[in-house]
């Protein structure tokens, strides 16, 4: 009997761990993708790197929850392939959590942070849960455009 407790509070660790890890990992993922996606862009141009961002059916762009969103320094969107009626929107820079924070306000304060991309920080519903949970964005700066893709920290 204390052998099977020993070895669910170890089984029990792990996975504990291993969401923890997952999110590190969807996070370092969401990192690597903004960066990757300005490298896109640089090189193929503004109107190609679009059409592949946008395009769901390309795992390099969009990956379940993990896809590239670019936005202008205001905040309006140009490239969004899970919910392309933000793009253009021009209600969106006024977008709040449910605690109060101006999302995309928070993304373009980032962006401006420096050169080297910033987290913007806020609420939003998790796809696999359905509930609430602290969420994040990588936003990153390119000439007149913030790259950025999203990601649920372990909390």
């Amino acid at each position: 009997m204390k052998f099977f407790k020993l070895a669910m509070l170890a089984a029990f660790a792990v996975m504990i761990g291993s969401g923890s890890a997952r999110a590190a990992d969807e996070c370092l993922a969401a990192q690597a993708l903004v960066g990757k996606a300005i490298a896109h862009f640089n090189a193929v141009g503004k109107e190609k790197s679009f059409a592949d961002f946008m395009d769901k059916g390309n795992k390099d762009w969009v990956n379940g929850e993990l896809y590239v969103i670019v936005a202008t320094m205001d905040g309006i969107f140009k490239a969004h392939a899970i919910n392309p009626k933000l793009i253009d929107n021009p209600d969106l820079p006024s977008l709040k959590d449910v605690n109060g924070v101006m999302i995309i306000q928070e993304m373009i304060k980032a962006g401006k942070s420096g050169p080297n991309g910033a987290w913007a920080k806020y609420t939003w519903t998790h796809p696999e849960t359905k509930k609430l949970a602290a969420k994040q964005t990588w936003v990153k700066p390119n000439g007149d455009l913030l790259f950025m893709a999203g990601c649920y920290p372990a909390s």
